[in-house]
């Protein structure tokens, strides 16, 4: 796992300096701050990778905290509160925080938390960066094309073509849809440019119809036909 950045919002001296040092000799990169606004500067500032949050801290509070937060970001959230009545839980659940662990507590358990939420959270991010169909493979984020684990040399728009039809196996495709939905509303140009670039994704994928067929009069229809 690469360095996670932690962000510790407590305004309690010697419970912010303890859950800091639990993090930082697990290898992780602390932030600390003593009141809302100060955490909210800190999360604008830097790439936060997730939150301890205290809910009864000065100048916002902490639900006002994740509120604000939840309006941008989904940053994992732990709230550690001295708060412990059913409400109040069910208050912090409802601001989509991800675990809620009241005072006193553990360090080492909440490190514990946060590392296995930590690890889920990349998990999922990056099976929902990669695509695959067949032997061609789609790094999303990164916009990288592998086929047959060969790298690809797309440009944006030939990217931007394979990964529609990937993500729409099997269906229909006309010309004009895939100038919507690829090029943009507000982009003129011919119907013909998507021959164009078809013709190109072809050469890319060394198959010239195995995955993009001609359905003729209409478009093109994307299959993985690979065993």
């Amino acid at each position: 796992m690469d360095t996670k950045q932690i962000l510790i919002i407590e305004d309690e001296p010697t419970i912010n300096r303890i859950v800091a040092s639990y993090f930082a000799k697990e290898g992780f990169v602390v932030f600390s701050a003593k009141n809302g606004f100060e955490g909210l500067e800190i999360f604008n500032r830097e790439k936060i990778d997730l939150i301890c949050l205290d809910i009864m801290i000065p100048r916002i509070d902490g639900w006002n905290v994740a509120k604000t937060i939840r309006k941008s970001s989904d940053v994992p959230i732990i709230i550690m509160s001295a708060l412990s009545e059913e409400e109040d839980v069910l208050k912090g659940y409802s601001l989509q925080v991800d675990d809620y662990i009241t005072k006193p507590f553990n360090p080492k358990i909440l490190v514990a938390k946060a590392k296995n939420l930590l690890t889920r959270t990349t998990i999922s991010n990056a099976k929902q960066n990669i695509l695959k169909a067949g032997f061609i493979k789609l790094n999303v984020e990164q916009y990288r094309a592998y086929y047959k684990e060969d790298e690809l040399n797309l440009s944006k728009t030939e990217f931007e073509l394979l990964k529609y039809f990937v993500k729409h196996q099997g269906k229909i495709c006309s010309r004009s849809l895939l100038l919507d939905e690829v090029w943009g509303i507000d982009v003129y140009v011919e119907e013909r440019i998507v021959d164009t670039y078809v013709k190109k994704l072809r050469k890319h994928l060394k198959e010239s119809d195995h995955y993009i067929q001609t359905v003729f009069g209409v478009g093109y229809r994307f299959e993985t036909l690979d065993e």
